[in-house]
């Protein structure tokens, strides 16, 4: 059975259920006699997570991945590769609560918050009506001031239920790509563990994509499409009440889309490697820096995002390659050499993905070799 696709969204037209008695009741522990779509989510006590991602109450319809009151669907500018599957993202803010903004740097969600992603592969890209199959939706659970815990829960084959896996698994599954060809991948649904190589260790866990630069593009939530982040505004989620105008915000460009080779690749780079080769990420010690602000062509120091650089701790993972990269010359650069490898000993990113992102691959390379040549001795 195949999951219905989402609907128009309608169910967002309960947002002000937020600011109702009945939500804020379910919040607090009400009753689990009241129905999701009347009270909203019911978060799990701290330390002892659901068995069944419906007992969340986070979608009125799981399978079709229709969110319940209160619960923000949203996009972000530049996605990270997740083996061509699709991904539906949602945010629950605890009503009262606020997100401190942040020009920047990520935001700050208050304690409570719950950020969702489904990740799914269509049963035929070329055609939508055909569905989808599920494969998991990942939880990330602000439970206390210093703690974000991560939930991974597996949809079944028959499509109507998810549930808790902790140890991860593997799906076999199949599709069909926009071009008419049939794909194949062994997904790789992650142990609890691994979530933390990317969101942080336990302690500084936290939101990827929660910031202005990912945030700032529109989404339609039922009257046309509006800028996510002043539909954020509109319901009195920030802790600023005057935020600079979407024009005048730091925002990432689409990576595929018709931007500069230098913006497009800088935006990959920071949706897909940053969290980790940044200033506060586990690959920190390797000085080499793939965020947004480092790999500024002109306010950047070129080295930081690999410039002529030879790799700290790469080991024998090089490709045979002396620098990371070499401007004009992406043949002669380890970074795509790297990005475009299975490889698990050579392989960037060395988890979340069992397939080659060819598209990405080939953008880095035409990130380099925009660059003005030079040689790297």
């Amino acid at each position: 059975m195949i999951s219905r696709l989402p609907t128009a969204l309608h169910a967002l037209s309960g947002l002000c259920v937020l600011v109702s008695a009945l939500t804020l009741a379910a919040c607090s522990g009400a009753p689990e006699s009241l129905s999701p779509t009347d009270s909203g989510p019911t978060p799990a006590p701290a330390g002892a997570p659901y068995d069944a991602l419906d007992a969340w109450h986070l979608f009125t319809d799981g399978p079709g991945q229709t969110p319940a009151a209160g619960v923000l669907p949203y996009e972000v500018v530049a996605p990270l590769f997740s083996d061509y599957t699709t991904k539906r993202r949602f945010l629950w803010v605890p009503p009262g609560k606020k997100i401190t903004w942040h020009d920047t740097e990520r935001w700050e969600f208050p304690v409570g918050t719950i950020l969702v992603k489904s990740f799914a592969y269509p049963v035929d890209a070329r055609d939508p009506t055909r569905g989808e199959r599920l494969l998991e939706t990942r939880l990330l659970v602000h439970e206390d001031a210093a703690t974000w815990v991560p939930h991974t829960y597996e949809w079944d084959a028959a499509q109507t239920k998810a549930v808790r896996t902790v140890a991860g698994d593997t799906l076999d599954v199949s599709w069909i790509d926009a071009k008419g060809a049939t794909q194949h991948n062994a997904y790789g649904v992650p142990n609890t563990n691994v979530c933390k190589e990317c969101h942080g260790k336990t302690g500084l866990t936290g939101s990827l994509g929660g910031r202005t630069r990912q945030w700032n593009r529109a989404h339609d939530y039922g009257k046309g499409p509006e800028n996510q982040i002043d539909h954020l505004v509109s319901l009195g989620l920030f802790d600023h009440g005057t935020l600079p105008a979407a024009s005048a915000r730091e925002t990432l460009v689409d990576p595929f889309g018709a931007g500069s080779a230098s913006d497009r690749g800088r935006s990959y780079l920071d949706a897909n490697c940053s969290h980790c080769h940044g200033v506060v990420g586990l690959a920190k010690g390797t000085a080499f820096w793939l965020d947004w602000k480092h790999t500024d062509p002109v306010k950047g120091n070129p080295v930081d995002f690999g410039v002529c650089k030879v790799p700290a701790s790469a080991g024998g993972a090089t490709c045979g390659l002396a620098f990371d990269v070499v401007p004009g010359h992406s043949e002669l650069s380890i970074v795509p050499c790297r990005t475009g490898s299975l490889d698990n000993k050579i392989a960037m990113p060395p988890v979340g993905h069992h397939l080659v992102h060819a598209e990405g691959v080939a953008l880095l390379k035409e990130w380099i070799d925009a660059m003005p040549e030079m040689k790297c001795q």
